[in-house]
């Protein structure tokens, strides 16, 4: 318990920390300056807010240009992503709670940058767009299929379920729909939404625990159980909102 304590809350208080001090700085000089972030690639997202994508953006520009320095390929970058994710899966699946949401943060970071690296080389392919969906399915399986194994003897298997129900069918639904021209981004819990939501609830449950004396890591089980719920409800109403728009 102490281990995955401090294995959560000593990291988190120095990315954090720094992290929240340098948003605030960042707003600051934005609102001086008016200065507008350059990549206008942004997430079309509803729970993660424009300048917070736009201050991202801004601290992940120096990485996106060493990778490019480096001469590693957006493709290369799709890949190693799934690794992380397994990695991620094999402390979940060990009880590593704390340890596991940190690397799953790390590798949802991570696979923010093959999309940044393409467009800033002019590599935008078709090619990588698909690599890049295809790898993403590997990644929320491995990491569902972790927890799997964490709470196989638990009830909480079942959410488990829907949400591997519903991580693909958000995905499905949003692809078909555009097969046939049709733009389907509504609804929420999108992939960044779900990764960071799950590895944020995996950092702090040990941090929890060790202050309530809970063993058990209800806040993880909690975000689990929205999305597990979540994730239906959207693919259901994305396909309701796609059969509409096709009639």
């Amino acid at each position: 318990m102490k281990n995955e304590f401090y294995s959560s809350v000593v990291p988190l208080i120095i990315v954090n920390g720094g992290f929240i001090a340098g948003y605030l700085i960042f707003l600051i000089i934005k609102k001086l300056t008016g200065k507008k972030d350059k990549d206008k690639k942004k997430a079309h997202s509803k729970l993660i807010w424009s300048s917070l994508q736009d201050y991202w953006f801004t601290i992940t520009e120096p990485v996106v240009q060493l990778f490019i320095k480096m001469g590693i390929t957006p493709n290369s970058i799709t890949v190693f992503g799934v690794f992380i994710s397994l990695f991620s899966a094999i402390l979940f699946a060990q009880g590593n709670i704390g340890s596991a949401g940190w690397v799953m943060i790390a590798g949802g970071v991570f696979d923010l940058m093959d999309g940044r690296v393409a467009r800033a080389t002019n590599k935008v392919t078709k090619q990588g767009a698909f690599l890049d969906s295809v790898m993403d399915r590997y990644s929320d399986g491995l990491i569902l299929g972790g927890l799997l194994i964490m709470f196989r003897d638990h009830w909480l298997v079942y959410f488990l379920i829907m949400s591997f129900i519903g991580f693909f069918c958000v995905s499905y639904t949003k692809a078909r729909a555009e097969a046939t021209g049709i733009k389907c981004d509504v609804g929420f819990f999108q992939r960044p939404e779900r990764i960071f939501s799950l590895g944020l609830s995996a950092i702090f449950s040990p941090i929890f625990s060790y202050y309530t004396n809970i063993e058990v890591p209800f806040l993880l089980m909690g975000v689990i159980m929205i999305l597990g719920i979540g994730t239906l409800l959207t693919s259901i109403y994305r396909i309701i909102y796609s059969f509409n728009k096709l009639s």
